[in-house]
């Protein structure tokens, strides 16, 4: 039987609908039953489903967790087996939905199961996030800190992927590290709420929910990134709606692939910039950052540039000021009054929402070296260094990871949550779409394989 994947979904409004009539949802639900994976690790010989379906929703919104719950409890509805939430605050409800499910079901573990992003977010709700796509703004922050603390300091553009430690699947040493970063009296507050005496009662349940999953998948999953990395294969970057329109009409992954190679030829490659001036100031040892409205305790992108920023300020004895900004209107005094203090030697802006004004103080304190997440313009000044990722590649090994759960369990469907329609979350929906059809062709082979 021929193979092939149905992209389907709704961008607005916080629900999901099949984009082709006469779509088939796997059928039976997740109670009165074992799910394939946690039994004998092997794949079904005979199951070889025509299709996957790949929903998706843009609620809209990166801070309304409201809007992520209505998302996915729609998405479940419609048979997805497998969620992967790309929607900072919002994606919380993601969580909400999948546990809300599975205690209806009276299941303490998954699938269905959810999958995080950002930081390692599998401890927020143990047997339902099976794994998170990490996106490491921590490596980020770290490097740039240690750029500006060695005047080796380069504006423009550096980019994060899989080669890079940018962007990874997490481990469950990647959740210790981002609960151990959660104040003490935080921490305890969470164990209690989670049901856990300790930190390691917490982690075996973690490794538990992992061992849902036969060891195949994770094998197949760690052989789709020794690919990335050896060069074998290319996860295509969209960026613009045009080309996340094209993946969504591909028929297999190697067809999103030479789409993804043509694009790379007409894209600007990465520039950064040294300049000897910006190097030469003599360094105070204090360094400042600024969160975004989500700001820290969001168990994501805020809380990841934390890490960094208090990993560096302890290897290179900084003092580390933090600022947090209540609204928008925030952003542009919050720079600028660290910037007129010239006491930092750099500061960390945390998110894409600051690009305009990272641009604005830049130009008015040239002097000053910068770093923001996520932000880029083609016309930002050279004492601004702009960290992006491959979200794309990352999001490859979710999407791989979802598709072949739901397979191995006799399901066609997986979901997406993102949350504003902008060209970064097209960069997550491609690698997801990418990794989804990689995993059906992967499967098939080794349903071929069995016969």
């Amino acid at each position: 039987m021929a193979l092939s994947v149905v992209a389907s979904g709704c961008i607005s409004g916080g629900t999901s609908s099949s984009s082709q009539s006469g779509t088939v949802v796997a059928s039976g639900g997740i109670s009165g039953g074992t799910s394939s994976s946690s039994q004998s690790g092997t794949a079904p010989s005979t199951y070889a489903p025509s299709k996957i379906n790949i929903l998706y929703t843009y609620t809209g919104a990166f801070n309304d967790p409201a809007k992520g719950k209505a998302a996915a409890q729609a998405q479940l509805q419609q048979g997805a087996w497998v969620i992967y939430q790309v929607a900072g605050g919002t994606g919380l409800g993601v969580f909400e939905a999948v546990s809300d499910y599975l205690k209806a079901n009276n299941k303490k573990m998954g699938p269905p199961f959810a999958i995080g992003v950002d930081s390692a977010q599998d401890w927020i709700k143990p047997g339902v996030i099976i794994a998170s796509m990490m996106k490491r703004v921590d490596v980020g922050v770290y490097n740039a800190v240690k750029q500006a603390e060695e005047n080796k300091f380069v504006g423009g553009v550096v980019e994060l992927g899989l080669k890079e430690g940018g962007v990874k699947l997490s481990t469950i040493a990647d959740v210790k590290a981002m609960f151990d970063s959660l104040p003490a009296d935080v921490k305890q507050k969470k164990l209690k709420e989670l049901g856990f005496q300790n930190e390691q009662q917490l982690l075996e349940y973690l490794n538990k929910t992992r061992q849902q999953v036969p060891s195949w998948i994770w094998q197949a999953v760690d052989q789709l990134q020794k690919d990335i990395l050896d060069g074998k294969i290319v996860v295509p970057k969209a960026t613009q709606k045009s080309q996340i329109e094209e993946l969504r009409k591909a028929t297999s992954w190697q067809q999103m692939e030479n789409l993804g190679i043509e694009w790379a030829k007409s894209a600007p490659a990465p520039q950064t910039y040294f300049n000897k001036t910006l190097n030469e100031r003599q360094n105070t040892k204090k360094i400042a950052i600024v969160y975004d409205i989500g700001g820290r305790g969001d168990l994501s992108f805020n809380d990841m540039a934390y890490m960094g920023a208090e990993r560096a300020a302890k290897d290179f004895n900084l003092k580390l000021i933090q600022v947090q900004s209540n609204s928008e209107n925030d952003y542009l005094p919050n720079l600028r009054t660290l910037a007129k203090s010239g006491q930092y030697d750099i500061i960390i802006a945390v998110g894409f929402m600051m690009t305009k004004a990272v641009k604005t103080v830049a130009k008015e304190f040239p002097k000053q070296r910068f770093v923001i997440i996520d932000g880029f313009d083609p016309e930002m000044p050279h004492n601004v260094q702009m960290v992006l990722f491959k979200e794309n590649e990352g999001s490859a090994l979710a999407g791989a990871l979802a598709a072949l759960i739901a397979l191995n369990d006799h399901k066609d469907t997986i979901g997406i949550v993102l949350g504003m329609e902008i060209p970064v979350l097209y960069k997550f929906e491609g690698g997801y779409r990418f990794g989804a059809y990689w995993a059906l062709d992967y499967y098939k082979k080794r349903v071929e394989g069995k016969k």
